[in-house]
C-alpha cells in the first residue's frame, strides 16, 4: 500500500482503467499469479467533507502468486515492468522495475503482512492451467465423437489421448 504523488488520483483513475483486464490482463503473462488488483484509496473525509489525517490518498495493490517475492517480482519485472510501472509510476518514491533490487524493496517497504488467508485449493497456476486445458481437450473430444461407435470410440480416444 504505497503512497500517491500529490495530485496523482485522476492521472492514476485514467491509468488502471485503460489496462485490460480478465485474460488480458498483463498478470496473465506472469505464469506463477494467481490474482492481482489494484485499487485507488482516496483520502478519508472526515465529517465536516475535510481530508481527514493523513490526507493523502494511496495505491493498495494486492496479489496472490507462487513462489517467494523475490522471483514474483523479477517475473513481473521482466514480464510486465513497462505495465506495472506506468501505474507504480503515480506513487512517491518509486524507482521503476528496470532496477530489480530497487523494486522488490519498494514492494517490500509498502508490503502489508496478511494476517491469515484462505486457501480453497492446493495447486499452482501451472496445474490449475493444465486442469483447464485438459477439461477442454476433454470437452473438445466429447462434442466431436458423438455418434461414433465403441470401436470408433476407442481408436479416436487413443489417437486424442495417446491410450
Amino acid at each position: 500500500m504505497a503512497p500517491l504523488r500529490a495530485g496523482q488520483e485522476d492521472a492514476l483513475r485514467g491509468t488502471l482503467a485503460a489496462l485490460p483486464s480478465g485474460p488480458d490482463s498483463p498478470f496473465s503473462r506472469v505464469a506463477s499469479t494467481h490474482f492481482c488488483r489494484w485499487v485507488l484509496v482516496e483520502a478519508l473525509l472526515d465529517g465536516n467533507g475535510e481530508p481527514a489525517e493523513p490526507a493523502r490518498s494511496y495505491l493498495l495493490f494486492s496479489a496472490d502468486f507462487d513462489g517467494s517475492l523475490e522471483d514474483w517480482a523479477n517475473a513481473v519485472a521482466q514480464e510486465i515492468g513497462a505495465e506495472v510501472d506506468a501505474v507504480l509510476e503515480h506513487c512517491e518514491g518509486y524507482p521503476g522495475s528496470r532496477d530489480a533490487r530497487a523494486f522488490l524493496d519498494f514492494l517490500g517497504e509498502h508490503r502489508i503482512a496478511v494476517g491469515f488467508s484462505v486457501i480453497s485449493y492446493r495447486s499452482t497456476v501451472a496445474a490449475i492451467r493444465e486442469s483447464l486445458e485438459l477439461r477442454r481437450e476433454l470437452r473438445d473430444f466429447a462434442a466431436t465423437s458423438q455418434g461414433l461407435g465403441a470401436s470408433e470410440l476407442r481408436r479416436a480416444w487413443g489417437e486424442r489421448f495417446g491410450a
